[in-house]
């Protein structure tokens, strides 16, 4: 029993390391922001909603069950995407979680995509989503900018609240 314990927190300390080197350090976005992020991206039904570096996935699955988007939760973390798994059971939701890279994602049926990573990720991923993503999808970024794009719309820094930036693909 203690080998297995010990066992089980060595895999998920190593697989937390590597998405923490790959630039998506596992940070949940705060329960009280999901409602403002999802009510701020003004989602309709059918839309595709990608969340990168997902962790539990709970702004997808959150955004399912409100808005009866097709969710996909990305992350390269496997105990973490079990979190979500068991999240998505106990919800009845049907978000599809992928563990795999964000880089190596294909995201080009996507309408929405929403990250909370670190700035130097960020930047690396700009490219990406320009290539991939048809005009006019969404990409909401929680608490970091992207440097040199314009956003649609901010939901400002308060003494409660962390920001969150809004960009369209063909306006940024």
């Amino acid at each position: 029993m203690y080998i297995t314990t010990l066992l089980f927190l060595l895999i998920l300390v190593v697989s937390m390391a590597y998405a923490a080197h790959q630039g998506a350090p596992w940070v949940p976005t705060k329960k009280k922001d999901i409602k403002r992020i999802l009510d701020f991206v003004q989602m309709s039904p059918g839309e595709c909603f990608y969340e990168l570096g997902c962790g539990d996935a709970r702004l997808a699955i959150e955004a399912e069950k409100r808005y009866g988007v097709k969710a996909f939760g990305v992350d390269v973390s496997f105990p973490i995407l079990l979190v979500a798994w068991i999240r998505n059971r106990l919800f009845k939701t049907h978000v599809y979680l992928i563990c795999k890279n964000l880089f190596k994602t294909d995201l080009s049926k996507a309408d929405i995509v929403y990250l909370f990573l670190m700035p130097e990720t960020i930047k690396k991923l700009r490219p990406k989503l320009e290539q991939e993503l048809k005009p006019g999808a969404r990409v909401v970024s929680y608490v970091f900018p992207f440097k040199d794009w314009k956003p649609e719309k901010v939901l400002e820094r308060t003494e409660k609240d962390l920001p969150v930036y809004l960009y369209r693909i063909g306006n940024v």
